[in-house]
């Protein structure tokens, strides 16, 4: 930009007439300058823009100039970006505010009207700011008040919506003025929170008076961050408009985001000292640290609360067959969590409400309307009533409204309500005169009906978490089916094979049951004793066989489905009993048994004597053939197992048939006539780990079987139990 400046808006700009402003350059060099610090040496720009500060400033400011130089220095060697020197020149007390930002030097200053603030005044203060609570910003506007005399403060809270609502006031005749009533969007665009949120706090003296012209020859110079810059137009209209002549504007940060202002209003043009002024900042910035204490407190708290809602969904959603039978159960604590009046579920048709929610013929109109117009998985309008009423044929009794798609298809919403929130709202509107020189503002007050309370960030997000929730306990549900499903296939091929046995290995017994009755009926006169009781026999073996067939399979099944209890059992006289009873029935005195150590196991009585009764009798059968049978049956503690093994020395398994030793129904090529259903050893494999045991089997042809069983222990053995033998 040239150096040669015109009194025109492409080579300056505005500023607040009660300071002055000094910008330099990296070098010191003048490159901005307010009119009133013009005023300081000349009435001319040229002679100080480009200028060196120190050489056009020395002169007038004696000193201090040295003190302002030391300063600087410090400030650009990397030191603290901001100082404030009171100073005092040719007996004028002044406040030299010294700063950079964006590698330019800012040099404010302004008058000093107290020397100090009275003890008596700081005491006040003090006591006022130690009672303010957390969330009690009345008591902030008073102690604000203590220390301005204005006519109002009042706190201005930004909502979400971009209206802007006073929620605390104190006035000087102690009638509110606007407390509960809100601003309309209009009254702070994007430009107007960018001017507040840009210094700690605003400051106008005097609204009324005449702007300084601000001369620069750097178009890279902003003075947004400088205390001098105007208040936006929109609000100085305001405040005229309202009589006010004085104000200040306090900002209010919440975890680093702009959140609101503190407003201070008075009718006369009042000087409030920069001391008064910081001491009001400290005030609020105290408050608000409170506040956000307590925001942070609520939200822990509200956390807790969640994560405690979202495990007894969890739990409810894993407990009950369908999800939807789980959300209706909890329909107070999903009103609740998101601070909604009411909720209704649709699902399918069904339709299940609480709280405060619209019947059900109504109801069913919202859900068409939102199949029709709406496709998002989560939709909100806290105008909705207000923005869609004409749609329904009744007056909907609510005024906000959220909803949560359930799945992909349209016919499984969760939808809450929240109640009409009536508001006054200041509306403004601009208007031009027909001369062009004169802008003039309209403010008038609307009641706001049909409109509800915005769904925050936080309510919003509980939902979204609602969703996953849903999301993963329907895709476990699906998996649960999925198993079952599997399950079920199972159990349809068992059954499959289950009725190939009793078409197939039912068959033998079954016919010679049918030829024998045929040939005894025939040879009924002439047929010997001997040869009777032969077919008898034959009779009596058939019907065992087929006995045991269908016994085995019957168990097969009843374990296939039962829940096993587990308790400590003594093994040592159970074993010892089930060889006896089996050697006995199996005609096998010649198979000698061989005990060790028997320990106790953690089991389910019926299903461990079943377990070794099997595995019992295939070693007795298997090995009764041998030329010395001998069975050996011992265990050992093994880390938290009960070991045990069971070892013959009999005829033992093929190597191609162990891969499938555990198949129903599957029997080694190397038996011979020796009788089995091939039932037993998948009998066995499936209760062991019901009891979460396991089974291994090693065996050779020609030279034995041993099979080891891993018994879980549970708890400690008693100790009697552990010397039985």
């Amino acid at each position: 930009m040239s150096n040669v400046l015109q009194s025109s808006n492409q080579h300056r700009i505005e500023l607040q007439h009660f300071g002055s402003l000094v910008v330099l350059d990296q070098q010191y060099t003048i490159v901005g300058i307010s009119e009133s610090a013009i005023k300081y040496i000349t009435d001319s720009t040229k002679t100080l823009l480009g200028t060196e500060f120190f050489e056009s400033f020395g002169p007038v400011l004696g000193d201090v100039i040295l003190k302002i130089k030391n300063t600087l220095d410090h400030i650009r060697a990397g030191g603290q970006s901001r100082h404030i020197l009171p100073l005092k020149i040719h007996h004028n007390r002044l406040y030299f505010k010294l700063r950079i930002h964006e590698g330019y030097f800012y040099i404010e200053w302004e008058q000093q009207h107290k020397k100090y603030i009275s003890a008596k005044k700081i005491n006040e203060f003090n006591f006022l700011l130690d009672t303010i609570q957390p969330n009690n910003w009345n008591r902030v506007c008073t102690a604000i008040n203590k220390v301005l005399s204005y006519d109002r403060v009042f706190v201005l809270k930004i909502q979400e919506t971009g209206y802007s609502e006073v929620i605390a006031e104190h006035t000087a005749n102690g009638k509110p003025y606007f407390k509960g009533k809100e601003f309309s969007k209009d009254f702070m665009p994007k430009e107007a929170i960018e001017y507040y949120s840009s210094y700690s706090y605003r400051y106008a003296p005097e609204i009324d008076n005449n702007r300084q012209p601000f001369f620069y020859i750097d178009d890279n110079i902003t003075t947004l961050s400088c205390l001098l810059t105007p208040i936006p137009d929109l609000h100085q209209l305001f405040l005229q408009k309202i009589h006010i002549k004085s104000a200040l504007f306090f900002r209010i940060c919440i975890d680093d985001e702009f959140w609101g202002l503190v407003v201070a209003q008075n009718s006369q043009e009042k000087q409030i000292d920069l001391q008064q002024r910081k001491l009001c900042t400290f005030a609020i910035q105290a408050a608000t640290s409170k506040y956000e204490s307590h925001i942070k407190q609520n939200l822990l708290e509200r956390t807790e609360l969640l994560n405690m809602a979202e495990e007894e969904l969890k739990k409810s959603l894993s407990e009950n067959k369908t999800v939807n039978c789980a959300l209706v159960q909890h329909m107070d604590i999903l009103t609740q969590l998101v601070n909604a009046d009411g909720l209704a579920i649709f699902n399918q048709g069904d339709v299940f409400s609480y709280g405060h929610a619209p019947r059900k013929s109504q109801f069913y109109e919202i859900i068409h309307f939102l199949q029709k117009h709406s496709d998002k998985a989560l939709f909100k309008d806290y105008n909705f009533r207000l923005n869609q009423q004409s749609y329904f044929t009744e007056k909907l009794n609510f005024a906000g409204l959220m909803y949560l798609k359930v799945g992909l298809e349209n016919d499984y919403y969760l939808i809450w309500f929240r109640k009409e929130y009536h508001s006054q709202v200041l509306q403004m509107e601009v208007k031009q005169e027909s001369n062009l020189k004169k802008t003039n503002l309209k403010i008038w007050e609307d009641l706001r009906y049909d409109v509800a309370r915005p769904w925050n960030d936080d309510e919003i997000n509980f939902v979204l978490r609602l969703n996953q929730i849903i999301k993963e306990s329907t895709f476990k549900k699906l998996k649960e089916r999925q198993l079952l499903n599997e399950e079920l296939s199972s159990l349809n091929n068992e059954l499959e094979m289950f009725t190939h046995t009793l078409s197939h290995d039912l068959k033998n017994p079954l016919s010679i049951l049918k030829m024998g009755i045929q040939f005894l009926q025939q040879h009924s006169d002439s047929i010997d004793h001997t040869k009777s009781n032969k077919w008898y026999q034959n009779f009596s073996r058939s019907i065992s066989n087929i006995e045991d067939i269908i016994n085995n399979m019957v168990q097969l099944s009843q374990h296939k489905s039962s829940a096993l209890d587990k308790e400590p059992l003594p093994m040592s006289y159970t074993i010892q009993r089930i060889f006896q009873e089996n050697s006995i029935l199996y005609d096998a005195a010649n198979c000698q048994p061989s005990f060790g150590k028997l320990l106790p196991i953690w089991g389910e009585k019926s299903a461990v004597y079943q377990i070794f009764t099997n595995l019992i009798v295939n070693a007795i059968k298997y090995s009764s053939s041998s030329k010395n049978p001998v069975i050996r049956i011992e265990s050992t503690h093994q880390e938290d197992l009960t070991h045990y093994c069971i070892k013959d020395n009999g005829i033992g398994i093929p190597d191609h048939h162990l891969p499938h030793i555990y198949e129903m129904f599957s029997r080694a090529d190397n038996v011979g006539s020796i009788p089995g259903t091939g039932i037993g050893l998948s009998l066995v494999k499936r209760i062991m780990e019901r009891l979460g045991g396991n089974i291994t089997i090693d065996s050779e042809m020609g030279r034995g079987t041993a099979v080891h069983l891993y018994f879980p222990i549970v708890q400690p053995f008693p100790d009697h139990m552990l010397n039985d033998d």
